[in-house]
């Protein structure tokens, strides 16, 4: 079974060396949005998105790695966006790509997905779509009126159509404000109810935003959030292992519920102060982002080393520059401890120590007074309460 080879292959490589393992590429700075959440909002519709050539010779020069994470502005309004995503799998040996989406284009995300679904066979994609409230909480954040409407039409259409391609998970991401927390768990009923999301995936809102108020959120009404979310985490959890036999099953959920516990005590901590992670942050090791302007950097949050440009766009040689290798020593001593999960998730599968010990004691901890199991009809307490 498909599914359980990959998951060995994942326990392979725990002892693994720090090597490229996942690039974020900003495809495009165009966007259709106008979100107050958004940390790359005064890079947006800059018109000066790399050429299709210049990815290609990004790809071409670039090693082996295993996962693409695109970005933007809005990923799908880069028109050749799936040609780039194949580029990637046949060059570069992807195996998983991370698509996210507002929700805003429905023709041009199925075009795009049934392109790259029948060009990748061996490819995984997440189809990440942002909703980050309810209807009107959603299109004041975005920015976008009937937002929230349109990005559920389209979830739908994906669903019927690729509804049983377990290639293509299609997942929900909120971003966590102080003007939306109080119907994340909502959200979360609505769109585990309805059974048409693969996923839900809650992320505090981070880096310099448009409106930096968004960010104002007590740590304990964080922590309560969190305790709440879990429970949908592990129905989710549950839905993703399913067709694994039953040991494999729960192995599994073990460690993907401990990697979000992980991440949720990092955001607890680091939102409000920084401190040092239970693993050694690993950007410009074994990630690297390139901006839609080929600036590159070793992390989303950190500043420019200078453009792929500067090195005839050969990924190769950027990653063995001597800037990105000053940024690598830099990096622990630097107290940027962050809530990026991406970053966060991509660090801990290099770390040993927290693949053996730390995300099995999470899921533990997790499962000791967690709040009971309970039907779809009894869910009212997993609410988050009014305020006072």
């Amino acid at each position: 079974m498909p599914r359980l080879r990959e998951y060995r292959h994942y326990l392979a490589k725990i002892n693994r060396r720090r090597e490229l393992e996942s690039v974020f590429l900003f495809v495009t700075s165009r966007c259709n949005s106008v979100c107050r959440t958004c940390f790359y909002w005064d890079q947006l519709n800059s018109n000066q998105d790399l050429t299709f050539e210049q990815i290609e010779t990004v790809s071409r020069t670039a090693p082996q790695f295993g996962k693409l994470w695109l970005s933007g502005g809005e990923p799908f309004l880069r028109p050749e966006l799936a040609e780039i995503i194949t580029l990637f799998v046949r060059n570069n040996g992807v195996r998983h790509v991370n698509l996210p989406t507002n929700g805003l284009l429905p023709q041009r995300t199925d075009e795009v997905i049934g392109q790259v679904l029948a060009a990748c066979p061996e490819l995984t994609v997440d189809l990440n779509f942002s909703l980050d409230g309810l209807a009107s909480t959603h299109d004041t954040l975005r920015g976008v009126p009937k937002n929230f409407a349109r990005t559920l039409e389209t979830i739908e259409r994906m669903e019927k159509k690729y509804g049983g391609a377990r290639r293509l998970r299609r997942n929900v991401v909120s971003v966590i404000t102080t003007e939306n927390y109080r119907e994340l768990v909502e959200l979360g009923l609505r769109m585990l109810d309805g059974g048409k999301a693969s996923g839900h995936y809650f992320e505090i809102i981070r880096g310099n935003p448009m409106d930096p108020e968004l960010k104002r959120i007590p740590r304990t009404v964080l922590r309560d959030l969190h305790r709440r979310l879990f429970h949908l985490h592990e129905h989710y959890a549950g839905r993703l292992f399913e067709d694994l036999p039953a040991a494999m099953r729960w192995f599994g959920k073990m460690y993907y519920l401990g990697n979000l516990r992980l991440h949720f005590d990092i955001h607890e901590q680091c939102h409000y102060e920084p401190k040092r992670w239970p693993m050694r942050c690993t950007a410009g090791e074994t990630s690297v982002v390139i901006d839609h302007n080929g600036e590159f950097r070793a992390c989303e949050l950190r500043s420019a080393l200078g453009r792929v440009q500067d090195f005839a766009c050969n990924l190769t040689q950027v990653l063995a520059s001597p800037r990105m290798s000053a940024e690598v020593r830099a990096i622990p001593e630097a107290n940027c401890w962050c809530t990026h999960s991406c970053f966060i998730h991509d660090s801990a599968k290099f770390s040993p120590r927290v693949i053996l010990f730390s995300l099995p004691w999470r899921y533990l901890k997790s499962r000791i007074g967690r709040l009971p199991r309970a039907r779809a009809e009894e869910m009212e307490r997993f609410r988050m309460p009014a305020p006072v």
